[in-house]
């Protein structure tokens, strides 16, 4: 995938997830029963720590470094880590998250060398996939999972 085309996948991906938000009031957005016990407030914050963690693996592949999120070998453990550190956290606070992650996201995809994005072999930690790989999985996909899960709780509740 092209540079143009991640980032335009990106977008898509972004806009449908605040459109599955479009219309919940902030007691909604609280209400725990979305996937599990979170909430959609808990499932942003989820969405967010993934994203931050792939804007710091872009940092650090530019960098050489082999990035940290390789090294998450239970990810059901490390959600619930997140979960309980963002508990407490107001919903404004994550929206705001949300929307400085993205914008931080889709800088950090402009500024890389499409070369480094695209070809397969840049990087052996990603074995045989390209780095927009990585960005798919851990940000698109993701965002278009728990979009889907939001409008089908929507649904069953009637909101």
């Amino acid at each position: 995938m092209r540079k143009n085309e991640l980032l335009d996948t990106l977008d898509t991906s972004h806009a449908d997830l605040l459109g599955s938000l479009t219309g919940l009031t902030q007691e909604q957005m609280i209400q725990p029963g979305v996937i599990g016990v979170w909430s959609v407030k808990d499932t942003l914050a989820h969405l967010v720590a993934w994203e931050a963690e792939v804007v710091t693996a872009l940092n650090q592949a530019q960098n050489r470094q082999v990035p940290s999120i390789i090294h998450i070998e239970d990810v059901d453990e490390w959600n619930e880590i997140q979960y309980h550190v963002n508990a407490e956290r107001h919903l404004e606070a994550i929206q705001a998250d949300l929307t400085s992650v993205h914008k931080m996201l889709r800088h950090m995809i402009e500024d890389f060398d499409e070369r480094l994005l695209t070809d397969n072999r840049c990087y052996s930690w990603m074995e045989g996939e390209p780095l927009w790989f990585l960005v798919e999985d851990a940000v698109v996909l993701h965002e278009q999972e728990h979009a889907g899960e939001i409008r089908a709780w929507r649904e069953q509740q009637g909101f």
